[in-house]
């Protein structure tokens, strides 16, 4: 009886220890790996890593438990809900990292029911955006003579806030612009570079943008610098003048036009070259006065005087000629407007008070005496009939006092036709 009661025991025990062996026990293996860096993120933006789960042959039946993320909001996952895996089975899952400070960051995934813990161990670093800058933002090459170059430099810095390298890569289209060095290159955190732009001018007038293609998310890609030249024709265009005004003095007043025509035409390419310009227009109105080409020859030498006197740009000398010449062939135009006679009697007045002896530059036949008596004859026809005397005594003093009529006066007007 003993001997039973013994061997009862033996098999209790026995069958307990049967029972702890067929304990439940899951298995949960991740993979590519049991954790993963995802390395330096720029803030506010995003960066997804895909894992595998799996409930692994090793465990004893199919699992059901939670999944989540935490220690950190940074870090997400595209699962949501009870986790339940069959033995053997696995799920993908997208794990996301979005920083939004510029800091570490760590954290885990982690998958456990009551009999079993499993963990992923998740690490990033939030980095700022690549800041930089380009100085100058334009560039100006002004004048440059044809057949030499101008080197201008350009300044590329990857700011020391950025949390990555600069990446840059420049495009400038062909033309009289090029770039010495390399046009791809990486710049760190708080680095420069220099490069070189050179213009070689063919063209008048060049323009072109150099592309900026970079990896900045915080300014538009490509950035651009607007590059711009001129071919210096100063010297052809004064030299074209010069040349016009020796046909002009030669009285080859035809071909004077035309070669001040011609600069003008040249001068517009850029306003840099107004200032000539203005003084070819001026010199065409003498050209024009002189030919008498046409039926409007007086109106047309008027209309270039008075242009390129207002604009301010004419040298002193050719500020005086403009007057005269504003005088002079005003009063050769039919007008009924009072306006147009003011304006000559001011250009008149002003020229002979600067100049009270004045001569013409380029024909000194054309003098003070023919701007006097232009403003006799402005005075006349604005009816200032007493002005006009007085005028008519300081040209002709022999003949002082001279009478206001209108009769008397015309009559003095008309006898001094041609005799100046």
């Amino acid at each position: 009886m003993r001997y039973f009661f013994h061997l009862s025991i033996v098999f209790a025990l026995l069958f307990s220890a049967c029972e702890d062996k067929a304990e439940t026990k899951y298995v949960i293996e991740f993979s590519p790996v049991t954790e993963h860096d995802f390395g330096k993120v720029e803030i506010n933006q995003s960066v997804s890593k895909k894992i595998r789960v799996k409930n692994s042959e090793q465990s004893s039946g199919p699992f059901t438990g939670t999944i989540e993320i935490v220690d950190s909001p940074a870090f997400q996952m595209d699962y949501s809900g009870v986790l339940v895996l069959q033995k053997n089975e696995s799920v993908e899952i997208y794990l996301t990292f979005r920083p939004t400070a510029a800091e570490d960051y760590s954290s885990k995934l982690v998958i456990q029911n009551d009999q079993s813990l499993n963990e992923f161990y998740l690490s990033g670093i939030g980095a700022s955006p690549v800041s930089f800058s380009i100085s100058p933002t334009a560039l100006d090459f002004g004048l440059v003579t044809d057949g030499e170059s101008k080197e201008l430099e350009l300044v590329f810095a990857n700011n020391a806030s950025s949390g990555f390298d600069l990446e840059l890569s420049l495009d400038l289209p062909v033309g009289d612009f090029s770039i010495g060095g390399l046009t791809n290159f990486t710049l760190s955190p708080n680095v420069s570079k220099t490069i070189t732009v050179v213009y070689t001018p063919t063209l008048n007038t060049s323009s072109k943008t150099l592309q900026v293609n970079h990896n900045s998310s915080i300014r538009p890609s490509p950035a651009k610098v607007q590059i711009v030249g001129i071919k210096d024709i100063s010297a052809e265009l004064i030299t074209a003048n010069s040349e016009a005004w020796n046909l002009f003095k030669s009285k080859n007043y035809a071909e004077s036009t035309l070669k001040f025509q011609d600069a003008i035409n040249k001068s517009t390419v850029n306003a840099v070259y107004d200032s000539i310009g203005e003084e070819s227009t001026h010199g065409r109105g003498w050209a024009r006065l002189f030919a008498q080409e046409s039926n409007d020859y007086a109106q047309a030498a008027y209309n270039d005087f008075l242009n390129c006197y207002t604009t301010g740009l004419l040298s002193s000398n050719s500020d005086n000629d403009a007057l005269a010449g504003i005088s002079i062939s005003g009063v050769l135009i039919v007008s009924q407007a009072a306006g147009h006679y003011d304006n000559i009697v001011v250009a008149a007045t002003t020229l002979l008070d600067n100049v009270s002896n004045y001569k013409f530059s380029y024909n000194s036949k054309v003098d003070y005496k023919d701007v006097r008596y232009a403003l006799i004859q402005a005075y006349f026809n604005l009816s200032y009939f007493t002005d006009a005397a007085k005028e008519l005594d300081i040209l002709v003093p022999a003949n002082a006092p001279h009478s206001s009529s209108p009769e008397a006066l015309l009559a003095a007007i008309q006898a001094l036709a041609g005799q100046l």
